[in-house]
């Protein structure tokens, strides 16, 4: 008789989402990414803390506000970074282009808050143990330019509002790009110029080892009492204090020694950073590539010394503000061949 293997395979987990058109309302999924997907359920079960009469618990725990979140990693292809900027920095946005190659541009409010495009997850495997969310978006996400040039890695964490089905019956049909487009550090330029006006201009050439780019959105979750249908479900969320971190490791060029002595020198020196990925590969022809970039103003706050090989390096750790000439505390523009969110 032939042997059944056990199910829930690795190898068969997948995570894909569909963009909402109601907040919390779940819709089909349209996009599978190929990125390593791990759910934490948390219904954050309690024990009474009163007297019982006995030395152990000898009552049922009660249940609080749930949290349930889903932590991803994996190598950022081109055409999946519209999701990331649509679920990590702003909502209501619009790809747009003529031709195979289609543009998103992201550039985000600071004096009021930009609206949020909301998606529904569905994690599972081969197993019966499938999860459907409703209501996510990203809390955080990072954007690591490795050492070895190859392709920028993605973490990322969705926060979902709920659990919309379980188990659930995945969406069918859908599969991963079968020969995706990564976005490269090898393929990535460096910028740091004085001003707003020239912003992405003044390359560091012969610096960079790597780098990473973290945004954390500091999501504040508004739940209310609103009767038993919908107990402890989040009914919304707000903005809080958004921070973007930039890292870069380089080496000890002049160039970059200039840039150590404006952190340590008496007054901050307000910097404007550009870091722009140009794919290899064509979005659209004759000469729209695949691309990802990402600017913003902001202040070099720390150093960290650093081994590259035999070679003495230091980090220099900036963190983004809202400049009022530029208009926005940081954008990012991805131009790739996705049709749709």
């Amino acid at each position: 008789m032939p042997l059944t293997p056990i199910v829930g395979s690795a190898r068969l987990r997948a995570f894909q989402t569909g963009i909402e058109t109601t907040f919390n309302t779940p819709v089909a999924a349209t996009r599978r990414f190929p990125w390593t997907a791990v759910p934490t359920i948390d219904p954050h079960w309690t024990f009474p803390t009163g007297d019982s009469g006995t030395l152990d618990m000898a009552f049922a725990p009660y249940g609080l506000a749930q949290d349930f979140t889903v932590s991803v990693t994996g190598q950022l292809a081109s055409n999946d970074a519209p999701t990331i900027i649509s679920a990590g920095v702003m909502g209501g946005l619009s790809l747009v282009g003529s031709g195979t190659a289609k543009t998103l541009t992201a550039t985000p409010q600071s004096t009021a808050q930009d609206v949020f495009d909301t998606y529904t997850g569905e994690w599972f495997d081969d197993s019966t143990d499938a999860w459907e969310f409703g209501g996510g978006v990203l809390n955080t996400f990072s954007l690591v330019y490795p050492q070895d040039l190859g392709p920028i890695a993605l973490t990322a964490d969705w926060r979902f509002a709920s659990v919309s089905a379980y188990p659930d019956t995945p969406t069918p049909g859908l599969n991963v790009d079968a020969a995706p487009v990564f976005l490269y550090a090898a393929d990535t330029d460096f910028y740091v110029n004085d001003n707003s006006g020239s912003i992405e201009v003044t390359k560091l050439s012969n610096i960079a080892y790597g780098a990473t780019i973290a945004v954390n959105n500091n999501l504040d979750l508004k739940r209310f009492a609103n009767g038993s249908n919908t107990r402890f479900q989040i009914a919304n969320y707000g903005r809080g204090l958004r921070t973007v971190t930039f890292t870069l490791t380089g080496a000890k060029q002049t160039a970059w020694i200039s840039e150590a002595s404006k952190w340590i020198a008496a007054a901050p020196s307000e910097r404007f950073f550009g870091i722009k990925t140009n794919s290899t590969v064509l979005a659209s022809s004759p000469s729209t590539y695949h691309s990802l970039d990402f600017r913003f103003p902001g202040y070099w706050l720390t150093r960290a010394e650093q081994t590259i090989g035999s070679n003495t390096a230091f980090d220099l750790v900036a963190q983004n503000i809202y400049d009022v000439g530029l208009g926005y505390p940081f954008k990012m523009v991805s131009v790739s061949t996705r049709a749709a969110l």
